[in-house]
């Protein structure tokens, strides 16, 4: 861990613009030299985009290496990066989630694989003060990686959870006000316990235990939309998904989630991670019960 951080902390010193020279030249490496994940990335884009022509899908793949370079790029620069350098980079819409904090409510915030899903939490947490910022994270395999990942994850106030003990350690909040934020796109591990969906046109995998838990809770929830204004510049807005102020029904979360995530994939298909196999899965008659229609879930 000591020696990872001597080399990154120094490094995450250099300036935005430089080090953007330096991803610029990981996205060429990554791209043409050792092609890292070329087949994954283009089977996700070519079944997401499969209305567009090759040429047009090709421009997203290569445009993607670019801001996944920019996104670790980023990432790395939190390790220094002040609060207010943070706001100089971010414009966020947060009445929304203003107005339930006002309120005395817990919150949930959806939001998905989308660049840069780190500066939107540390964003939200160094914003909002009169709650506690709860982020729900994966742990790394790498132990040291994960110390670190986790030191500057935390460093604007965000309380990390484990999203393999999530429910015991939001328990140990107790009755504290907090807003908790899930990256909600996770590939789950078993499908025949996972929500289905339509998503991107492709019958999808869904943790329907991130769902459950908002539910049991009866959780105002938000969605939060990251929009690359330019580089190393975002705008994220958070809109309203559900407040239970009607009726819950099974799967209504999901649904209203991914319809809201793939409208903002649709409209920024490069800012998104196609790197992971998003449709691990593949669908068959056992997971009827599981399989959720849009269109009729979010209609009745």
């Amino acid at each position: 861990m000591m020696l990872l951080a001597l080399i990154l902390y120094p490094l995450s010193r250099i300036p935005l613009s430089l080090l953007y020279r330096l991803s610029d030249g990981c996205a060429y490496l990554l791209y043409h030299v050792f092609r890292y994940r070329r087949k994954v990335v283009k089977a996700n884009i070519d079944k997401a985009f499969s209305h567009l022509e090759e040429k047009e899908r090709l421009v997203i793949e290569r445009k993607f290496y670019n801001h996944f370079c920019d996104h670790f790029i980023e990432t790395l620069k939190l390790y220094s990066m002040t609060e207010k350098e943070l706001h100089q980079h971010i414009t966020a819409d947060y009445s929304e989630l203003e107005k339930i904090v006002a309120m005395n409510q817990n919150c949930h915030i959806y939001l998905g694989h989308q660049f840069n899903w780190e500066w939107a939490n540390a964003h939200i947490a160094s914003s909002i003060k009169s709650a506690r910022v709860v982020v729900a994270y994966k742990p790394l395999s790498n132990a040291s990686f994960n110390t670190l990942m986790l030191r500057i994850r935390s460093r604007f106030g965000s309380k990390m959870v484990s999203s393999k003990n999530m429910k015991k350690e939001m328990a140990e909040l107790g009755d504290q006000q907090h807003v908790l934020v899930l990256v909600a796109d996770q590939n789950p591990k078993v499908p025949k316990k996972s929500f289905w969906t339509s998503f991107l046109s492709q019958r999808t995998a869904f943790t329907g235990g991130t769902e459950l838990y908002t539910a049991s809770h009866k959780t105002p929830l938000l969605f939060a939309e990251l929009i690359r204004v330019e580089r190393g510049h975002y705008k994220f807005v958070l809109t309203s998904i559900f407040n239970f102020t009607k009726p819950y029904k099974t799967g209504i979360l999901t649904a209203l989630f991914t319809e809201k995530l793939e409208h903002t994939i649709m409209s920024h298909p490069e800012n998104y991670l196609w790197s992971h196999k998003r449709w691990k899965h593949s669908y068959t008659d056992e997971y009827s019960k599981r399989w959720f229609d849009k269109a009729i879930i979010i209609q009745s």
